[in-house]
């Protein structure tokens, strides 16, 4: 066990100091090889290596990661943001609670918390200020909704963490739909208290423009149904559902003439870098994964915490405290793939849900993805307008993130919402 820990804080040395994380897993898996095998033993490598990538089930992570790159570079989220706030804009905090929802909406879509604030947030903050809510409600009510693509399906964490643990990706997806929704009500309930009732905070729309804007986004809603619906009835796969996503993408923006040369160049190319860098990443963890396994860390730490006489929810906390400090500093994918060849099978012999624990654990690396010092989420956020500086984003955040810590709280004291 000795020996995995000296190659976990190799490459974690490796990352620190600026070593791409697929680089560090492969280099760290080669140098480990060669020091407990010798040269016979790397020739599993490239075995581990083809059966990772062949996976069908990993056909879904280019396909999803094309769907949101289609929605996200034709515009179509700016109008779900115009259509949410039309239908919301009377209320106390509408514009608010329309960037809320709309980060929501979009994050199902698109699965990354960075791009939901950049798109949300160029065209939501903006129209706050301009009503004048004040600075730390107008960016902290996109900078806190933006990690909601992570729990809400399709999320890319959630499929990853699927085939890294052979847990059944429908399940999760499922699994993850309940806590997404009440954390998003939570989120609104609270805004609109800290915004109150004011004229200024008010817009109206008449009924046709009300349906015009609906009209403009209602597609991509119904996409974002048939994709997880033909999921929950077991009509399709995650990789099939995710293929109907892609295409369903491709015939809305093409019909909606929002389908040019130059875009479809740049989505296929940023799809290809993406998926790339997530299966080279996937790949490295599971040779990393292999070399665990030959120094026997898993097995050993297993039996290790098992024999504490100490409850599993204190180790509960301690792994949950680790991967928030963790989510901090790295990207969330990259942290699943290093620690759960490690760490899962702590967390069966402990007796906790697999699903559960996926979902909890998304919770949980979204309060780490808004949280300083580096939280990119929130310097997105702040670029959106030279009016807000980074301190109104970290304030206006942290009642929202308040709401998460809610919800993580009630999932492990009623794990139904999950489990169900």
């Amino acid at each position: 066990m000795i020996l995995g820990f000296v190659f976990l804080a190799i490459l974690l040395f490796a990352i620190v100091i600026g070593v791409p994380v697929a680089f560090a897993l492969a280099g760290t898996t080669l140098l480990g090889l060669l020091m407990t095998g010798g040269l016979s033993s790397i020739s599993a490598m490239s075995n581990i290596a083809w059966g990772t990538t062949s996976e069908f089930v990993l056909t879904a992570i280019p396909l999803f990661v094309l769907m949101s790159e289609i929605i996200g570079a034709t515009g179509i989220g700016k109008d779900l943001f115009a259509a949410v706030e039309r239908w919301l804009g009377r209320i106390g905090g509408g514009q608010a609670i329309a960037a809320i929802v709309a980060s929501a909406v979009f994050g199902a879509v698109s699965g990354t918390a960075v791009g939901v604030a950049a798109v949300i947030g160029a065209v939501a903050v903006p129209e706050m200020l301009k009503r004048n809510y004040p600075k730390t409600v107008a960016a902290g009510s996109v900078a806190g909704a933006s990690p909601l693509g992570m729990i809400i399906p399709p999320s890319l964490p959630l499929i990853i963490y699927g085939v890294v643990t052979e847990t059944p990706i429908a399940s999760l997806f499922l699994a993850g739909i309940l806590p997404g929704i009440l954390i998003t009500l939570l989120c609104c309930i609270l805004v609109s208290f800290m915004v109150r009732k004011s004229d200024k905070d008010t817009i109206s729309a008449s009924h046709v423009g009300r349906l015009e804007s609906l009209v403009l986004c209602l597609p991509v809603l119904i996409l974002v149904a048939l994709v997880i619906g033909s999921i929950y009835l077991g009509i399709a796969t995650p990789t099939e559902a995710a293929g109907v996503g892609a295409i369903g993408a491709f015939i809305i923006a093409g019909v909606q003439r929002r389908l040019t040369l130059q875009n479809v160049k740049a989505v296929l190319l940023s799809t290809a870098r993406t998926s790339a860098m997530l299966l080279f990443v996937l790949m490295g963890a599971m040779l990393f994964g292999y070399l665990l396994g030959v120094t026997q860390m898993p097995q050993e730490l297993t039996a290790f915490v098992v024999g504490m006489d100490v409850s599993p929810w204190v180790v509960f906390a301690l792994i949950m405290i680790a991967y928030f400090v963790l989510g901090m500093f790295l990207e969330v994918t990259s942290i699943i793939l290093i620690t759960m060849p490690v760490i899962f099978p702590t967390v069966l012999a402990l007796g906790f849900d697999p699903i559960w624990f996926a979902i909890v654990l998304m919770v949980n690396m979204s309060l780490a993805v808004v949280t300083p010092p580096v939280g990119l989420c929130l310097y997105v956020v702040n670029a959106c307008s030279p009016e807000i500086s980074l301190g109104d984003v970290i304030r206006g955040t942290a009642p929202l993130m308040a709401m998460y810590i809610v919800v993580l709280v009630a999932l492990c004291v009623f794990p139904q919402l999950i489990v169900y």
